[in-house]
């Protein structure tokens, strides 16, 4: 088999739906790896009767990590592989068209590079489509991509990528962020950017945000999950300082992604953390000024556009 489809599991209520599209791949060549993180469901009940049609692999890890450190979390369940040439980290609640795989196969072939995606439409917890789907490109440089997807034009996530494990080996894996905030999008920069995105346009993934996962649940920890965020925008404004000291490349500049970073770092704080907590606001303004690089006044403007949810246009 070249792909393993790696699931980092602990929940249950959909892990039967997420067996069951897999089961249902038009193209079956690929191992599944489901690593349990000492979830207190019978995740291991559960697969047991995909073995039949599954080359699946069960393994229950002995303690909790993903609350925590959801990235090493994924990267314990990825070393469960064996030598597949491509890797895919799936989760325990999204869903795959029956012909991802194929296509996949198919497009790789046609499209050498070292990492792809499929579009991506949010679902509920009754499968039902919550937002519009965002749709990219058939391929992007990493610098065009990060462009669009820092101002939310492209959809995103770990579990839409299928990568090489020669580019997850020469770049170290996942980029690590608090809570993962971002880590996904961290990644798919990083692995990107020797060889650009290739888009899947014909399948589609179904990530489901249903009040169970980590993005889901941010508003609990929203003082920690800021700050990881701020994590993801201090990486991508350090992987991108060669735009700052060879000039822009691929039609984007050192600015570009600057201004990117600041409008995307809002708008996670308004929809996705909800606002930030008062006592955070020095700490926000002291990060404008040394990260985006803001003079005082507008620092100051992008804060206020957060808290009372106003328009924010940098200088």
């Amino acid at each position: 088999m070249k792909l393993a489809i790696v699931i980092p599991a602990y929940k249950e209520t959909y892990f039967r739906k997420t067996l069951d599209c897999l089961a249902r791949q038009t193209n079956r060549d690929f191992n599944v790896y489901v690593g349990d993180d000492a979830s207190p469901h019978p995740l291991g009940e559960i697969a047991k009767p995909f073995a039949e049609t599954l080359n699946l692999r069960y393994t229950r890890f002995p303690n909790n990590i993903g609350a925590k450190n959801l990235v090493e979390q994924w990267r314990r369940c990825i070393a469960l592989t064996q030598n597949e040439e491509w890797l895919w980290l799936f989760s325990d609640d999204d869903l795959a068209s029956p012909n991802c795989v194929e296509i996949f196969y198919d497009q790789q072939r046609r499209r050498p590079g070292d990492v792809y995606r499929f579009n991506t439409r949010v679902i509920d917890g009754n499968d039902q489509e919550s937002s519009p789907t965002l749709r990219s490109p058939d391929y992007e440089s990493s610098e065009q991509m990060a462009f669009h997807l820092l101002h939310w034009q492209r959809g995103n996530s770990m579990p839409d990528h299928i990568f090489s494990r020669e580019i997850y080996e020469r770049k170290g894996g996942f980029v690590y962020t608090p809570f993962a905030q971002g880590a996904d999008w961290a990644t798919s920069i990083l692995f990107s950017q020797d060889s650009g995105m290739n888009v899947l346009q014909e399948g589609m993934i179904s990530w489901r945000r249903a009040g169970q996962n980590v993005s889901s649940l941010v508003s609990k920890n929203q003082r920690q999950t800021v700050l990881g965020h701020y994590a993801f925008i201090e990486w991508v404004l350090t992987h991108f300082r060669y735009l700052r000291d060879y000039g822009p490349k691929n039609g984007i500049s050192y600015k570009d992604i600057r201004d990117a970073a600041a409008h995307n770092l809002r708008e996670v704080i308004i929809k996705h953390y909800r606002g930030i907590p008062a006592r955070m606001y020095f700490a926000h303004l002291r990060f404008l000024r040394k990260y985006l690089e803001m003079p005082s006044l507008q620092a100051f403007r992008h804060l206020a556009s957060i808290v009372y949810n106003s328009e924010f246009k940098p200088s």
